[in-house]
């Protein structure tokens, strides 16, 4: 039985109003134009599903592709005591190429009762399995893919204040401020500012970064996956003050 399969089990356990005022004597005919209706952004179109067979590459842009491996099928046996239900799992492998050494993530589909992982992120974009076909015998992925725009989704920030230590949710991921460093440099430089930061996805590994992000005087922001970061102020390795925005989603066409 697979690792992910048994992680799910020991997780188990949960007016427009208009005013017609009769006048005395005849009005001359307006000449005023009706005003513009008011400008609305037109709905980002879905994804398009994609299927993907063995041994064939999609390409997301910039290089980068998408394959898969390792299409695995099991049964789940109910727990005697009744904490968890019978059911069935398909586990895979997304293999990402195209950016330095290739980058695995895990997909699990699993049955009712259970929480599956059916997406995987790599550098700016987002692979999501929909479905899988004839998993015995020929497996065939059911795919949509997305990237990453510079666009900011509409809506009002998250506003957080993150002590040293202190996590914050992000959807299915964990963030965790770890703290402040800065680098050595030459007399009458003004020192970078760095942020260290874990993130912590959902049956996936931790990821650590320490990033620029300008200098203590003039602090900025950085990006991850669909999350846009603002730091508004901060104190140096105490805490940090941020911002937090969501960035939209364009689909990958083939």
């Amino acid at each position: 039985m697979s690792a992910v399969i048994r992680d799910a089990m020991a997780a188990r356990g949960g007016l427009v109003v208009c005013l017609l005022a009769a006048c005395a004597a005849p009005a001359p005919a307006p000449t005023m134009q009706p005003p513009d209706p008011p400008k609305t952004t037109a709905p980002a179109s879905p994804a398009p599903r994609m299927t993907l067979a063995p041994n064939e590459r999609l390409p997301l842009g910039g290089g980068v592709t998408v394959h898969f491996e390792g299409v695995t099928v099991e049964s789940i046996e109910a727990s005697p005591d009744g904490s968890y239900p019978g059911g069935s799992g398909i586990t895979l492998m997304l293999i990402f190429e195209g950016m330095g050494a290739p980058v695995r993530r895990e997909i699990s589909l699993l049955s009712a009762g259970y929480e599956s992982v059916r997406e995987a992120w790599f550098e700016r974009w987002r692979v999501e399995v929909v479905e899988v076909e004839d998993p015995s015998r020929k497996p065939r992925l059911v795919v949509t893919a997305e990237q990453v725009t510079e666009r900011v989704r509409p809506g009002q920030p998250i506003a957080a204040r993150l002590q040293r230590g202190a996590e914050i949710e992000l959807g299915s991921t964990r963030m965790k401020f770890l703290g402040h460093s800065t680098k050595q440099i030459d007399a009458g430089e003004e020192p970078p500012l760095l942020v260290a930061l874990e993130y912590q996805p959902f049956r996936a590994e931790a990821e650590r970064f320490e990033l620029h992000v300008g200098t203590e005087a003039r602090p900025q922001g950085w990006s991850w996956r669909d999350y846009r970061f603002n730091v508004e102020a901060q104190a140096y390795d105490a805490w940090v003050q941020l911002s937090i925005a969501r960035l939209e989603l364009e689909p990958v066409r083939r």
